[in-house]
């Protein structure tokens, strides 16, 4: 038994020295390890890490309120005043102021600043373009006479005519209207029932043929 005993006890020992023997080799070995070097390039590495910009700030879009835009009217062109005969009839006697005509009612040579235009008694007569009654007149010679202002510096009269005619003094008229009717002038009696027309530009007497056809 104290042989066995002594056995043993030596083989615990040797185990244990063998054990000690084998940490020791252990940390010889992990401590003669060359430490792990840090890999250091001189190269720059590449960042791919993704750049995110960050969006700008929202600006609220406001929207302007339509506005109305006005058509354009052009504007019409300035038309000449409308003219008209003032009598349906036959011109008897023209205009002449620089040559004398034979007046058969007066029995003499003498200039005629109008047109005689023939018709029937009581014909109705017409203004040649809108206007403002100037004056409505008894005359001895002309009869009743009727004047008439428009635009232009334009004046027209309308002589032998029957007394009292459908207009007054500051009457406005246009063309067309109906002054008055046809009758007779002392002046020009042997031509039976007619109309003296004349017409004046800025006070000067004109042929009244041509103031109606322009």
């Amino acid at each position: 038994m104290g042989f066995f005993a002594n056995k043993r006890g030596g083989l615990y020992i040797a185990l244990a020295l063998c054990l000690v023997t084998a940490v020791t080799v252990g940390a010889l070995t992990l401590g003669r390890e060359a430490p792990a070097e840090e890999v250091i390039s001189n190269e720059e590495v590449e960042d791919t890490t993704p750049i995110i910009k960050p969006l700008p700030p929202s600006v609220p879009v406001i929207k302007d309120e339509p506005v109305e835009v006005e058509p354009v009217v052009e504007e019409p062109a300035e038309l000449l005043p409308q003219v008209v005969s003032p009598l349906d009839g036959t011109t008897v006697t023209v205009f002449s102021m620089n040559e004398l005509l034979y007046d058969e009612t007066m029995g003499d040579w003498r200039t005629h600043e109008g047109l005689d235009i023939q018709a029937s008694d009581g014909d109705a007569v017409k203004t040649a373009a809108g206007g403002t009654i100037q004056s409505v007149t008894k005359d001895e010679l002309m009869g009743t006479t009727v004047t008439i202002a428009h635009s232009g510096g334009y004046v027209t009269y309308y002589s032998s005519l029957r007394s009292d005619p459908p207009i007054s003094e500051g009457q406005q008229v246009y063309a067309g209207d109906i002054i008055g009717y046809v009758g007779t002038a002392a002046a020009e009696s042997d031509m039976g029932p007619h109309l003296h027309f004349a017409v004046s530009k800025d006070g000067t007497l004109i042929d009244p043929q041509e103031y109606v056809e322009k």
